[in-house]
């Protein structure tokens, strides 16, 4: 059970980099809808994963794995960012006029997702903290805020995973 808790987020820090390798297959239009359907399963598994790892020291790791998965996929976060930012003036041709708000809406709503399933290990932690009472609830809060936005939720992972090294796990 322990090897299963430590491969699941693996495959979510593999997983979002497999989409790119799946749009550059030949039949990508067979594997892009295996693709989507695989995810909702790979966020469903890890969501649990956040939520029912044992209590004890495995806090430490609910940290670890938020901080780790959170780095990793910036430069995934940067492609789709620099894509949108193509797809913003391609819109001037009447062709992607249609295509690219369309296209913009599913990466957004694409990123918030993966966004959302990689902050429930920080989430998670934060209320285990909580009830353990090593943090108070304004720092509780203030991370699971942190946690629900860009950027701001990659800040917090390494604050959260910082913090843990250094005063062990004693927060203020």
């Amino acid at each position: 059970m322990n090897k299963l808790r430590k491969t699941v987020p693996v495959i979510l820090i593999i997983w979002p980099y497999l989409l790119v390798l799946c749009l550059f297959l030949p039949g990508y239009r067979f594997t892009l809808p295996f693709y989507v359907f695989f995810t909702a399963i790979v966020y469903i598994f890890n969501i649990w994963n956040a939520w029912t790892y044992p209590y004890g020291e495995t806090r430490r790791d609910l940290i670890f794995w938020n901080m780790l998965v959170k780095l990793i996929h910036i430069p995934f976060y940067a492609g789709v960012f620099a894509l949108g930012c193509l797809m913003l003036p391609a819109m001037a041709v009447p062709a992607f006029l249609l295509v690219s708000p369309v296209l913009l809406s599913i990466l957004a709503t694409a990123d918030i997702c993966l966004m959302l399933t990689t902050s429930m290990y920080g989430i998670s932690a934060v209320v285990r903290l909580r009830k353990e009472g090593r943090i108070s609830s304004r720092s509780a809060l203030r991370h699971i805020i942190l946690h629900l936005f860009f950027v701001t939720d990659v800040v917090s992972a390494v604050c959260l995973f910082y913090r843990s090294r250094k005063r062990r796990m004693s927060f203020g």
